[in-house]
């Protein structure tokens, strides 16, 4: 009887990290938004740049979405940018993201 229940929590263990291995992160870095955002724009530094109003588009088959926001950078000029942002392949693994764009308002 012992051995079938540690066959079944092991079981049950290696289902529940399959799961979870197929949810990728989505959440932004908001670091990297910054930097990728003020190296777009060609600024020095990511403190000139304020980020505000983000938008997440609708996921593709695989998760991908676009992203929307608003950058601000410190002597007060707007942009409205956008990334293409794809998850991690695991919940430890961070999104990436392409195609930066950056549109003064």
């Amino acid at each position: 009887m012992a051995i079938h229940q540690a066959i079944g929590r092991a079981l049950a263990i290696a289902a529940s990290g399959l799961i979870l291995s197929a949810c990728g992160t989505t959440q932004m870095n908001m670091i990297n938004v910054q930097n990728s955002t003020a190296k777009t724009l060609g600024l020095g530094s990511s403190d000139e740049i304020t980020i505000a109003n983000i938008q997440y588009g609708q996921k593709n088959a695989l998760g991908g979405q676009q992203v929307k926001y608003d950058a601000t950078t410190g002597k007060g000029r707007h942009f409205t940018c956008t990334v293409f942002m794809i998850p991690g392949l695991t919940p430890i693994n961070p999104p990436t993201y392409n195609d930066w764009e950056c549109h003064p308002k």
